[in-house]
């Protein structure tokens, strides 16, 4: 435990600017990154796992990607999540290898966790796999790789970390002090037990542009999945997705009682 609180105070000497604008004595870097490796292979995973998420408040660099690499393959699953979280953190484009081989995971949270962070690093693996787990099935699937990384990710829990990663690269919720842009209501989202991973991956895809993700959306809106739908009455309340604001209205009469308060909430905030 000491070891993981040690790992938290000397991130700082890896890259961060203390207030007064000078920086710390660079001498101190090797003792630094010898705290977090002698983290990175302590007994105890929880040590591990803080030491995995020190790393996100640093900057990358060959030494840091290393130990992330290396705590992306560790034997413990919630490690391996947080690395990976980390990896998409520090967006360095060198540590798409390490969360492209962490697709293969036999552990749905970690699958899901290499996705996103594939999808953050900017990899097109990441964004082709949060599409194949909000995509239906298609009869004609042939790809049987998409279709293990789909059924593994959809056997999970809701990855409930992942509001996060919405929040700042999805929807675009962002929390703004008397804007009212619906977070508490994005949270309880992500924070119901039954809430699908679908509509999770959906989500964080929302910032897309491209077609193929505004078709995803439009389909939400009339998919089988409540939490499909919700997803989408919810996107509708920030004002880049105004296309959608005709949708709210079969919404209102949804026979599931999330999607239907939330549209009429939505309506009502965008007719004003």
């Amino acid at each position: 435990m000491l070891t993981a609180l040690a790992s938290l105070s000397v991130v700082t000497l890896l890259g961060q600017v203390p207030a007064g604008g000078s920086k710390p004595g660079v001498g101190e870097k090797p003792h630094a990154l010898e705290v977090l490796k002698n983290g990175a292979i302590d007994r105890d995973p929880d040590t591990r796992r803080q030491v995995a998420v020190a790393l996100s408040l640093g900057r990358a660099s060959d030494p840091v990607n290393t130990i992330v690499a290396s705590l992306i393959k560790d034997g413990d699953s919630y490690v391996r999540q947080a690395a990976l979280d980390t990896a998409g953190e520090l967006g360095d484009k060198k540590l798409a290898p390490a969360a492209a081989a962490a697709l293969n995971d036999d552990v749905a949270e970690v699958v899901f966790a290499a996705a996103r962070a594939l999808y953050r690093l900017r990899d097109p693996a990441g964004k082709s796999t949060l599409i194949a787990v909000v995509e239906k099935e298609q009869k004609a699937e042939s790809n049987p790789m998409r279709i293990k990384l789909r059924n593994l990710i959809r056997r999970m829990k809701t990855p409930r970390s992942a509001f996060f990663l919405a929040v700042e690269q999805g929807a675009g919720f962002i929390p703004v002090p008397g804007v009212g842009a619906g977070i508490s209501a994005m949270s309880a989202l992500l924070n119901d037990e039954n809430f699908s991973s679908r509509a999770t991956a959906l989500l964080l895809l929302a910032a897309d542009k491209s077609a193929d993700v505004r078709a995803l959306i439009e389909q939400a809106f009339s998919d089988d999945d409540w939490s499909m739908r919700a997803a989408a009455v919810q996107l509708v309340a920030r004002p880049q997705n105004a296309r959608w604001q005709p949708r709210l209205i079969p919404a209102l009469d949804d026979t599931n009682k999330k999607v239907r308060y939330r549209a009429a909430a939505i309506y009502l905030r965008v007719n004003r």
